[in-house]
């Protein structure tokens, strides 16, 4: 999954924080700074992630995301498993509900 930052390049910085820097728009050495644009940050692991604008007072105005990154599982409303029949031992045919098609999130990518 990735966050994409687009904003127009020079109007905006993107800045990861800690919860502290976050919190007290703290901003972070320049050359740390994404800068282009269009920045995306792939978010690979799971817990909090934080982004600050470092222009100006944009941050303390609110300008400033956390994310909650989930660890990887699957979704409640996927089907369980066929159970094998008690006399055949194959798995009984799919339902109905259960012949929908499969969609991805384009956003997850």
């Amino acid at each position: 999954m990735c966050a994409v930052f687009k904003y127009l390049e020079g109007a905006h910085t993107v800045f990861k924080e800690n919860g502290t820097g976050f919190q007290n728009c703290i901003k972070p050495p320049a050359n740390e700074a994404l800068t282009s644009g269009n920045d995306m940050i792939v978010l690979a692991t799971p817990g909090r992630k934080w982004y600050i604008c470092g222009v100006g007072s944009h941050c303390d105005m609110g300008q400033k995301l956390a994310i909650t990154v989930q660890p990887l599982a699957l979704s409640p409303n996927m089907p369980p498993s066929p159970s094998p029949s008690p006399l055949t031992g194959k798995p009984y045919p799919p339902k109905v509900a259960d012949k929908r098609p499969f969609l991805l999130n384009p956003h997850s990518w």
